[in-house]
């Protein structure tokens, strides 16, 4: 059974909702031991990505993790009823038959920038496992010493994807709701829609990347996710900034600021 890792991840504590004022018309708005749960703090983080592609593109992790604008694509899992009649006028009785997991999909949501980074990027991904000419898999000849045998391993990553309260980088005081660990993820299109062309259509570009892959969520992926979350993620904030002019005139002199 699927119970949330209250070792690493947010959980509600059921003791706020023994108390007799909560949810019986007002809340205890003295003693404030709830939150409502805010929208809006999400992160990924691509676990693995295949080798070809990373040697191809260094900085393919961090060009998607950090230019990440929006997941979409969990669906609620469902427990799906069957019936069978009873009685002389056919009453129904319905019981759990089977449950159906989905979560077979998802998209990410990048911007674009100029010199195509994010297009060229996913478009090896996606024509080393598929010519669009002849439909054959590329990388294994492609992926020069690497000696690699088409095999789904060798093309699909694996990515977590984190949920988190406002405090984002308070990892270390339990601060994600939710976490989901992705197998077998590969993207299933090349972008060029945004290429098309329209008299006085002047704006930036966002790509949406559609995937393929399996969704897991566990105790283990929660306390996953609190580790990955603290080693990948760093925040400046807005007392961390420095002037570019300060950071070069302490330097030239030889001074370090504090």
């Amino acid at each position: 059974m699927l119970k949330p890792n209250s070792n690493a991840i947010n959980v509600f504590e059921e003791d706020f909702s023994k108390k007799n004022s909560f949810f019986t018309g007002s809340l205890d708005l003295q003693n404030l031991k709830f939150d409502p749960f805010v929208t809006g703090y999400a992160f990924i983080i691509w676990v693995k990505v295949p080798t070809w592609v990373d040697k191809a593109y260094p900085s393919f992790r961090q060009m998607t993790q950090n230019n990440f604008k929006s997941f979409d694509g969990l669906s609620d899992i469902s427990l799906n009823s069957a019936t069978y009649a009873h009685s002389f006028n056919g009453n129904e009785y319905n019981f759990a038959s089977n449950i159906t997991k989905e979560n077979t999909e998802f998209t990410l949501k990048h911007q674009e920038y100029s010199g195509s980074p994010i297009k060229n990027m996913y478009q090896y991904w996606v024509t080393g496992i598929r010519d669009p000419l002849t439909n054959i898999a590329t990388y294994p000849t492609l992926a020069e010493g690497e000696n690699l045998k088409y095999a789904a391993k060798n093309h699909t990553g694996s990515l977590l994807y984190i949920v988190t309260r406002p405090d984002a980088n308070n990892v270390t005081g339990k601060n994600i709701e939710f976490a989901a660990y992705y197998t077998g993820v590969y993207p299933t299109k090349i972008p060029l829609s945004h290429l098309n062309y329209s008299q006085n259509d002047n704006n930036g570009v966002e790509i949406d990347m559609p995937f393929k892959g399996n969704m897991y969520i566990s105790p283990k992926v929660d306390e996953y996710a609190q580790s990955k979350l603290s080693e990948i993620f760093t925040f400046e904030l807005e007392e961390d900034f420095t002037p570019l002019e300060y950071k070069n005139s302490t330097s030239s002199s030889g001074t370090t600021s504090a």
